[in-house]
């Protein structure tokens, strides 16, 4: 048994003896304390993460569909091939975060910050791009962008 700590005092208890793929769907975790974790493969779509502490933490291949992430910080975590579609990310802290082939189509990325944030083949066909602050970001040709939006006047980085 893992208990996932929240600063509400709402802590969550979930079963085994890791949170690597562990089944997460639709759970309250309101200011959950998930530094550092690893939370490789795990599947939090439709969850609550509002104002949770992520920083650090390994989400590569995690399902995060329709995840709520507003006002997170997740500065340098790990997003590789997760699937962020449909996710709220508004107001989130995400620098230095690396989201390398994540699918964050129809997310909601208005006023989050991701400077320094790597995006190699990611899928950036979001909301509210254009109010990110992607200064310092890193992408590559393989990123998908909005048909209206200019990475570079943003101050994305292209290689």
């Amino acid at each position: 048994m893992i208990l996932i700590r929240c600063e509400t005092g709402d802590d969550v208890q979930v079963e085994g003896d890791s949170l690597v793929g562990a089944k997460l769907v639709g759970l309250n975790l309101h200011r959950a304390l998930l530094e550092r974790q690893d939370l490789r493969g795990v599947d939090l779509s439709d969850s609550d993460l509002r104002s949770a502490w992520l920083e650090d933490a390994n989400l590569e291949h995690a399902n995060l569909t329709r995840t709520k992430l507003p006002a997170c910080n997740a500065s340098r975590a790990s997003f590789v091939r997760a699937n962020l579609s449909e996710a709220f990310m508004r107001s989130g802290v995400f620098e230095g975060a690396d989201f390398t082939e994540a699918d964050l189509s129809n997310a909601n990325l208005g006023r989050s910050c991701f400077a320094g944030a790597v995006f190699d083949g990611a899928d950036l066909r979001a909301f509210n791009l254009a109010e990110a602050d992607l200064k310092g970001s890193r992408a590559n040709g393989l990123t998908k962008w909005p048909s209206d939006f200019d990475p570079v006047a943003h101050g994305v980085l292209l290689h």
